[in-house]
């Protein structure tokens, strides 16, 4: 009886051996497999980046040739930052933006962000629609009054 017991245990350590050793192998295939998925993960998401980029350029080039105005006053400051590189400059000049205490949210419309810092919205929409259209280049600046601020925006 205790040599039969015996067998049973070393058999039932073999088992386990050979188990633990499926285990491990299944282990590192998960752990490849894991990061194989962040990596495409990345690699979708980067790609997703460059479709928006893209997508943002078309769009922009059909308004343009359509001669619709680009910049709206219902546009968030995130859709209009999407629209043309040099949105921040044109808003730092009118004073939204580029110091602590007048940071606007992307969230934030054109006409909000005027209205809550008392900026001349068709002076603004004028400058970023000059920056699609070739005019001034955005730089008209902000309204009579208006103290533009001495910040310099690095990006």
């Amino acid at each position: 009886m205790t040599t039969l017991a015996l067998i049973v245990a070393i058999v039932a350590v073999v088992v386990a051996a050979l188990a633990f050793r499926r285990v491990s192998s299944l282990q590192e295939r998960l752990d490849r497999a894991t990061s194989s998925i962040y990596e495409l993960r990345g690699m979708v998401a980067e790609t997703n980046e460059r479709l928006d980029e893209k997508l943002s350029e078309v769009k922009l080039n059909l308004r343009q040739q359509s001669g619709e105005v680009i910049f709206t006053p219902a546009m968030t400051i995130a859709e209009a930052m999407n629209v043309h590189p040099k949105v921040r400059e044109v808003l730092a000049s009118f004073h939204l933006g580029g110091c602590s205490h007048c940071a606007v949210s992307d969230v934030d419309t054109l006409e909000g962000a005027c209205q809550s810092y008392g900026i001349d919205q068709s002076a603004l929409m004028g400058a970023l629609n000059d920056l699609v259209s070739g005019g001034s280049g955005g730089s008209i600046g902000p309204a009579t009054g208006v103290k533009a601020p001495n910040v310099t925006i690095t990006f």
